[in-house]
């Protein structure tokens, strides 16, 4: 017998998921045109359609491929691999979630509301991880939205007398979609804790329970997960998610049957019940369960009356982060789709400026791939011979092994084990026999060259996260440059 969750997406595995009405009306214009229509026009359309988002990743992943297809994880890309025409005909067909709530005014506004709050959540764990420096965004706001699916296919299933009740948590689901395991992991409640994932559930709980209220005690609870992520205050958390509400409300709720999470902020201190839920519609339960590690005790009688999360942060903000400036600024590179040669200075920069290196060497590989050979070196002295470094990859070595995939590694000294047998005379004699750090870099899935670094003193594991960070952020910022340019 089938469980409850089992016939759940037993039910959705292949039903057509609806779209709203006002997506619909959006595409139109680009329908009449679409020689002239870019996927990002599209994409940008659709990811505010949660159900759509849904539909079209479900179909790009679930199509036969060969073995050497990639998962398909933006809608963008999903567009670009269908093309502009047969994507309008394929997914602008069939009726649309107005039509199908049509007689029920009560539930077609609840599905609207539903769908705001969705992408409130979403927009939240986007700025949370942009300030994060996370270099793969997409995966960041499509698992948010798809997280709130169950609760938009709840109330398009209440049509259905047939179906079965339904389900909240959103990873099964996904999962028999064949959607990447990349966006699945994102959902995961139970999952290993790593700080994007810590990250991703903080902010969509905090989401959530801004909507009852910035005095609930489940916003400082989220605040204190959010803000050692991020390493900054809790008053600096705090204002990402004011600056959006105040934003979100402005730009996305005129003419809607909601209210938005913002309407709560005049509010003064004090011992403010919750506001009641909506009687329009049955609410699940929350998608996202607070860690059982920080479950709320009932308020008592004598409990203090809240301050705001802003007051409550006494420390001043912190001084300005050099790293943190540099690898923004490599972010935006990457959004901006900038030149390779733009790119890897900010990348040298981040290096020099936010974490101190000596000797900075940008080595890359000859056009048959067979020679590793610097190309710019920084910091060294001009008899130094890293800076005519030439590394023939047919001999194994550490360099070699970090060209097989976006990594990056922190060797100490003395060197040991497998480190030490990766490290073959030849390459100590180029550079050196001290501690250093190097990063593969990469286009797509090519790899282009490494990027090596030293000083006089190791890095510590804070340092080391912001290495890796920069890693990811520089083959981002390269991939999408070689798009803009029609490279890769």
């Amino acid at each position: 017998m089938a469980t409850l969750n089992e016939s759940w997406v037993a039910y959705w595995s292949g039903r057509p998921l609806p779209s709203l009405k006002q997506t619909r009306d959006k595409l139109q214009p680009l329908m009449r045109r679409p020689e002239r229509t870019s996927p990002a026009d599209v994409a940008e359309i659709v990811l505010r359609d949660p159900l759509l988002t849904a539909q079209v990743l479900r179909a790009a992943n679930q199509r036969v491929r060969s073995g050497l297809a990639a998962d398909v994880v933006s809608v963008e890309s999903a567009v670009m691999l269908f093309g502009v025409a047969p994507f309008f005909e394929r997914f602008c067909r069939g009726p649309t979630v107005d039509e199908l709530m049509a007689g029920d005014a009560a539930r077609l506004d609840a599905f609207r509301a539903t769908v705001l709050e969705i992408r409130f959540a979403a927009r939240l764990a986007r700025d949370y991880a942009y300030r994060r420096f996370d270099a793969r965004l997409d995966e960041v706001y499509i698992a948010a939205l798809l997280q709130g699916v169950p609760r938009l296919l709840a109330l398009v299933a209440t049509q259905d007398p047939a179906a079965p009740a339904p389900v909240s948590q959103a990873t099964d689901l996904l999962a028999s979609w064949k959607l990447p395991e990349v966006v699945i992991a994102l959902t995961r409640e139970d999952g290993e804790a790593q700080p994007r994932l810590t990250l991703q559930l903080a902010a969509l709980r905090l989401a959530q329970v801004l909507g009852q209220g910035w005095w609930q005690p489940e916003v400082q609870r989220e605040l204190k997960l959010i803000a050692p992520v991020l390493q900054c205050e809790e008053g600096a958390a705090w204002d990402v998610a004011t600056g959006l509400m105040l934003g979100f409300a402005r730009r996305e709720y005129t003419g809607e049957p909601a209210s938005p999470p913002a309407r709560w902020l005049p509010m003064l201190p004090g011992p403010w019940p919750k506001p009641p839920a909506p009687k329009a519609v049955q609410p699940l339960t929350a998608a996202v369960a607070a860690p059982k590690s920080a479950q709320t005790a009932p308020a008592s009688a004598s409990a203090s009356v809240p301050a705001s999360p802003r007051a409550s942060v006494a420390a001043p903000p912190a001084a300005l982060n050099v790293m943190a400036e540099r690898l923004r600024a490599l972010q935006q590179a990457g959004r901006e789709r900038a030149a390779a040669n733009h790119i890897m200075s900010l990348a040298v920069r981040a290096l020099a400026d936010g974490l101190a290196m000596r000797r900075i060497m940008l080595a890359l590989l000859t056009p048959d791939g067979s020679v590793l050979r610097a190309r710019f070196c920084h910091g060294a002295a001009e008899a130094d011979p890293l800076r005519n470094l030439a590394l023939p990859l047919g001999v194994p070595s550490l360099f070699s092994r970090l060209l097989e995939r976006p990594q990056c590694v922190r060797v100490d000294v003395p060197y040991r084990g497998e480190i030490k047998s990766l490290l073959p005379t030849d390459l100590v004699r180029q550079i050196g026999d001290g501690a250093f750090c190097a990063m593969s870099l990469f286009v797509h899935d090519k790899p282009l060259g490494i990027l090596y670094a030293d000083r006089a003193h190791k890095l510590d594991e804070a340092e080391y996260h912001q290495l890796r960070q920069l890693c990811q952020l520089t083959s981002a910022a390269l991939a999408a440059g070689a798009v803009s340019s029609g490279g890769g």
